[in-house]
C-alpha cells in the first residue's frame, strides 16, 4: 500500500539536471513534481493546485527574485523557496522581502532539503486550514446574526399578535415582520373573500399602490390561488423545476422568479396567502427562512382567529352599550335620539371630510356610546326642568370619565375611548375632563365635538327653546378659534350641514 499523498511542488530551474534530482528526491517522498525550465514557463503552470514552489535565483529572461514577485501577485498564499548557488545576505534579504518562505544554499544536504520542504508544505497545508476554519467562523457569526435578527422579529410579532385585535394593524404587522426577519424587498398579505373566492392584497411592502388595489387571483388560479387550494407553501424553486410561468397579476406581486407563497390557515378557516420575494438574482430562501416564515404564518393564523373573534364580542358590546345608551336617552324628552343623531351627522360630515372607512367606523361606534356616562346621573338631574346649578353641572362634567370608566374594563375598541373622554373639550383648552387645546385633540374629537354641539342647539333643552338651522350655525361661526377647530368648523357651514344631515 503506497504512502499518501503529500502535495503538488512546481520546480524552476534552467539546469535541468538539478530538475531531475530535484524531482526524483521529491517524488520519493511522495509529492507530485511540476517542472519548468524558466520563470514564463513556471507562470503558466503556477495556475494548478500548486503548494509549494522551488525556484532557482540566477534564471535567464527571468530572475528568481522576478518570478516570486509575480507568483505572489497571482496568488500570495503560496510558499516559495528560492535556492541559489550565490548565497549573500543582500540575496536573502531581497528574497524575504519579496515574500520568500524559506531560502536554500546549493549545494545543498539532501535530508535538510525535505525537511524545508516538508515544513513549507505543512505550514502551507495549516495556512489554509485557519483561513477556511476562520471563513466558517466568518458565516457562522454572519448566520448566527441572522438568525437572531430573526428571533428578534418573531418576538417582535408576538408582542404585535398579543397586543391588538385590529385586523389591519396585524396584517402589517406580518408583511414589514417578514420582509425584514428574511431581508426580502417585497411582501403582500392576500386575504381571501370567502363568497367570491378571490385573494385580494390586504397589506403590501415594496409594491405599487395600483398593483395592491387592482390584482385579484381566484382560489386554484396561479401561485396564491394554488397555494389556497392544497394547503401548503409553494416556492420558486418548486415550480422552477416545473418550468411554470407566472401569470400578470403574478408578474406583479412577487417581481421576480425568486419567492416564497405560504398560507395562513387557522382551524376555522383559511385566511389568505403571505408572499414574500426579492428582485436580487442572488437572493436565496433557506430552508431555514421558509421554516421562519411557516413559524411567524402559524402565529399570525391564531392572532387573526382571535381578531374575529374579539370582533364579534366587541361588536356585541357595542351594541348592547347603545342599546343602553339609547335607553338612558329615552327616558328623558329633552335627549331622545340624541346619539342617534350626532352618529348620522358624524358620518355624513366624515365623509366630506375624505375620512377612512376604518375612521368612519371609529366615529360611529364613538358616536353611539359617547353618552353612555350618563347611565350614573340620577333621572332627578337629566330631566331637570330648569338650569343645573353649580353642583348639578359638576355631575354632569363627569359623563365623558364615567363612560370611560364602563368601557375600558370590557376592553371594546381601545381607540373609541379617547373619543368618548374628550367629546366635550373644547379648541381654547377650556373643556373638559382634562381641558386639551387646538391640536391637542384628535380630528375625530373635533368633529364629534361640532356635530354633538349642533345636535344639542337644534334640540329643545329645559332652559331653552330648540335653534333653527341658521341660529346654530351663526352659533357656530361666533365660536370658532374658541370652542370649535376653525377650519373644521368653516367647513361644517360650507356644506349646508342641515340638509346632508336630515337626508342621511
Amino acid at each position: 500500500m503506497s504512502e499518501e499523498f503529500k502535495g503538488t511542488i512546481l520546480v524552476v530551474d534552467d539546469d535541468p539536471s538539478l530538475l531531475d534530482t530535484i524531482k526524483d528526491i521529491l517524488e520519493i517522498e511522495n509529492f507530485r513534481v511540476e517542472l519548468a525550465h524558466s520563470g514564463l514557463e513556471g507562470l503558466e503552470k503556477i495556475k494548478n493546485n500548486i503548494d509549494l514552489v522551488l525556484t532557482d535565483i540566477k534564471m535567464p529572461g527571468m530572475d528568481g527574485i522576478q518570478f516570486l514577485h509575480s507568483i505572489k501577485e497571482i496568488n500570495s498564499d503560496i510558499p516559495v523557496i528560492v535556492i541559489t548557488g550565490f548565497a549573500s545576505l543582500e540575496t536573502a534579504v531581497r528574497a524575504m522581502r519579496e515574500g520568500a518562505h524559506d531560502y536554500i544554499v546549493k549545494p545543498f544536504e539532501v535530508d535538510k532539503f525535505i525537511a524545508v520542504v516538508k515544513r513549507a508544505v505543512k505550514e502551507k497545508r495549516l495556512t489554509q486550514k485557519n483561513k477556511e476554519l476562520l471563513n466558517d467562523l466568518d458565516f457562522a457569526n454572519h448566520e448566527l446574526d441572522r438568525r437572531m435578527h430573526q428571533l428578534f422579529r418573531l418576538d417582535e410579532i408576538n408582542k404585535t399578535m398579543s397586543s391588538t385585535f385590529d385586523l389591519g394593524d396585524i396584517l402589517s404587522s406580518l408583511v414589514y415582520t417578514t420582509t425584514e426577519a428574511v431581508k426580502a424587498k417585497v411582501g403582500s398579505f392576500m386575504l381571501l373573500d370567502e363568497e367570491s373566492h378571490n385573494l385580494v392584497i390586504k397589506a403590501a411592502r415594496g409594491l405599487d399602490k395600483n398593483v395592491i388595489d387592482k390584482v385579484k387571483i381566484k382560489v386554484g388560479q396561479g401561485i396564491p390561488g394554488m397555494v389556497v387550494e392544497k394547503g401548503r407553501t409553494i416556492t420558486s424553486s418548486e415550480i422552477n423545476k416545473d418550468k411554470f410561468r407566472l401569470g400578470e397579476a403574478e408578474e406583479k406581486i412577487y417581481r421576480s422568479h425568486n419567492f416564497v407563497s405560504i398560507p395562513i390557515a387557522s382551524r376555522s378557516r383559511i385566511w389568505g396567502v403571505l408572499n414574500i420575494s426579492d428582485p436580487d438574482v442572488n437572493f436565496v430562501f433557506s430552508e431555514v427562512d421558509i421554516k421562519l416564515l411557516e413559524i411567524l404564518a402559524s402565529q399570525v393564523s391564531i392572532a387573526l382567529e382571535n381578531s374575529q373573534l374579539n370582533g364579534r364580542l366587541q361588536n356585541s358590546y357595542l351594541n348592547t352599550l347603545q342599546v343602553l345608551a339609547s335607553a338612558i336617552e329615552a327616558k328623558c324628552k329633552y335627549t331622545r335620539g340624541h346619539s342617534e343623531r350626532v352618529t348620522r351627522y358624524a358620518v355624513q360630515f366624515a365623509k366630506i371630510l375624505g375620512l377612512s372607512a376604518r375612521e368612519i367606523d371609529k366615529l360611529k361606534f364613538a358616536c353611539g356610546v359617547h353618552d353612555i356616562g350618563k347611565i350614573n346621573i340620577s333621572d332627578a338631574i337629566l330631566n331637570k326642568p330648569s338650569r343645573f346649578n353649580e353642583e348639578e353641572w359638576c355631575q354632569m362634567r363627569q359623563h365623558p370619565a364615567k363612560g370611560v370608566e364602563i368601557l375600558v374594563p370590557l376592553g371594546i375598541l381601545k381607540e373609541i375611548v379617547p373619543l368618548v373622554k374628550h367629546h366635550h373639550e373644547r379648541f381654547d383648552g377650556k373643556g373638559y375632563p382634562d381641558g386639551l387645546r387646538g391640536e391637542e385633540l384628535p380630528l375625530e374629537t373635533k368633529v364629534i365635538s361640532l356635530v354633538d354641539s349642533y345636535d344639542a342647539m337644534t334640540s329643545t333643552r329645559p332652559y331653552r327653546i330648540e335653534m333653527n338651522h341658521k341660529s346654530a350655525v351663526k352659533e357656530i361661526e361666533d365660536n370658532l378659534g374658541t370652542q370649535f377647530d376653525v377650519e373644521l368648523g368653516k367647513l361644517f357651514v360650507e356644506h349646508r350641514f342641515e340638509e346632508v344631515g336630515a337626508t342621511a
